[in-house]
């Protein structure tokens, strides 16, 4: 399993951003806020996990432009979700879509409002996918 990974996120309220931190306690790797504007350079990278909140059922215009501006060929893409009530709605398959020749897994959606309480949905998750124990 890879060390190279990067979290990657938006958020507009902090509860994606919480959740990327999580994330990123749990797996290591490289935390990048994509509001943030700063350059990525997503060579050293085999593995992303890419983080939204749930915007009228897909995912946001940042995540949209930075999946689009980025080829994501070859690499494993994890997308990861918060939400109101909506749920992951047709954010996974999107992305999917803005990462046609990449490697995309299981989602993670949860209520913004159960961020705090998450760590061990998403440590349930984690370990689906074989993420679990890399720290």
């Amino acid at each position: 399993m890879s060390k190279n990974i990067l979290v990657a996120y938006f958020s507009q309220t902090g509860n994606t951003k919480k959740l990327a931190n999580m994330i990123c306690d749990a797996v290591g790797g490289t935390l990048q806020d994509i509001g943030a504007g700063a350059a990525v350079d997503l060579d050293a990278y085999d593995t992303v996990f890419v983080g939204t909140p749930n915007w009228a059922g897909t995912v946001t215009e940042p995540v949209k432009k930075f999946l689009s501006a980025h080829d994501l060929s070859g690499k494993t893409v994890i997308p990861f979700c918060t939400h109101g009530m909506g749920g992951l709605q047709n954010v996974a398959s999107d992305m999917a879509a803005l990462c046609p020749n990449s490697k995309v897994l299981q989602s993670f959606a949860i209520k913004g409002v159960e961020v705090d309480s998450a760590p061990e949905k998403l440590r349930a998750w984690l370990d689906g996918l074989g993420y679990g124990a890399l720290v």
